[in-house]
């Protein structure tokens, strides 16, 4: 089947006319937010399929939608089809996981995804009649996670019309980047949110500053280029980095937005080193750089968790899956 990337605004426009009893609230538990790298949505929907189908024995995934860190869905099941949520809950239900462990001490349900749970389940309580039911509520499970308030949940989704801005806020803000996008202590964007954003708006020397790192970070600015105008050219490129990297996407750059793209840039222009890197190599630095790049804990170490996420990458780009840093795959990761 084809899974598709939908913003919550297109699941909300797919699910007008609808009707539901429950709103099924999950976490997945396993993988969790450091499986995911910013562009691997698709495998990782396509592994949990895999899964359901082929160990669980189920016809198909079992949930609706997948909601990733970077507050995209993922689509699963087809939407007029029962999932396999909760048993003795699934007629009449639309089941949405959420990807991420949010037992205490582990992922934080925050920024982006936060504000996409939000407002989905603020549409299908006020709009398709849904009541919002959580797994632990009918089984042994801390599902979806013990650092998540059911009260407090509902009343934030059921009020979700008066409290998004706070939440979208929270998902681009707040503290000073450590690395600024200007060198020039005396380029200062012409935004009035504040010295930290850039925004739809803006001009500038820090606007053109921004469009050469867009460039540089692979994003397409095809007709206007770098002209020191933030329109909305620029910003589509802006949304699409941060989509791909796992922030909040909100076409403003603040500074998360900001460290993250001259982190991307300052690693584009390393070059290949010289030799393969593949399982068993020992050049600690390098396999640290592409495990970060791949989405597996940096320790140096070239073993198959990491032969396995780079074979998932090259398969993202269709390269060939055979989990040794060549040239080719060095170039398309920095």
């Amino acid at each position: 089947m084809a899974f598709e990337i939908l913003t919550v605004d297109q699941v909300i426009q797919r699910l007008k006319g609808r009707k539901y009893r429950y709103t099924q609230v999950h976490h997945t538990w396993e993988p969790s937010h450091n499986d995911f790298n910013g562009k691997n949505h698709l495998q990782l929907q396509q592994a949990m399929r895999n899964y359901h189908v082929n160990t669980r024995g189920w016809d198909d995934i079992g949930q609706h939608v997948t909601l990733m860190p970077d507050g995209l869905f993922v689509t699963g099941r087809p939407f007029n089809e029962t999932p396999a949520g909760i048993v003795g809950y699934n007629e009449g239900a639309f089941m949405t996981e959420m990807l991420g462990n949010f037992d205490i001490g582990h992922d934080v349900l925050e920024g982006a995804q936060l504000n996409s749970m939000l407002k989905l389940q603020h549409f299908l309580v006020t709009s398709c009649g849904a009541q919002i039911m959580f797994h632990r509520e009918h089984a042994s499970k801390t599902c979806p996670g013990t650092s998540i308030d059911r009260d407090k949940f509902v009343s934030q989704a059921i009020n979700y019309g008066n409290i998004h801005p706070t939440l979208v806020a929270a998902a681009h803000t707040e503290q000073p980047s450590a690395v600024p996008l200007s060198t020039s202590s005396k380029s200062k964007p012409t935004s009035t949110s504040g010295p930290n954003l850039l925004q739809l708006g803006d001009t500038g020397p820090d606007v053109k500053k921004l469009q050469q790192y867009l460039l540089k970070a692979g994003e397409k600015l095809p007709k206007y280029g770098v002209d020191g105008d933030f329109g909305k050219e620029t910003e589509a490129a802006v949304r699409s980095f941060q989509s791909r990297h796992g922030l909040a996407v909100d076409g403003i750059v603040g500074p998360k937005t900001k460290a993250k793209l001259e982190a991307v840039v300052n690693a584009a222009d390393r070059p290949y080193p010289g030799h393969l890197i593949k399982r068993g190599s020992k050049d600690a630095a390098n396999i640290k750089l592409i495990q970060k790049r791949v989405g597996v804990a940096p320790d140096g170490i070239f073993g198959p968790k990491t032969e396995a996420a780079v074979k998932a990458y090259q398969r993202s780009y269709g390269l060939a899956a055979d989990g040794i840093v060549g040239p080719k795959t060095w170039a398309v990761m920095f």
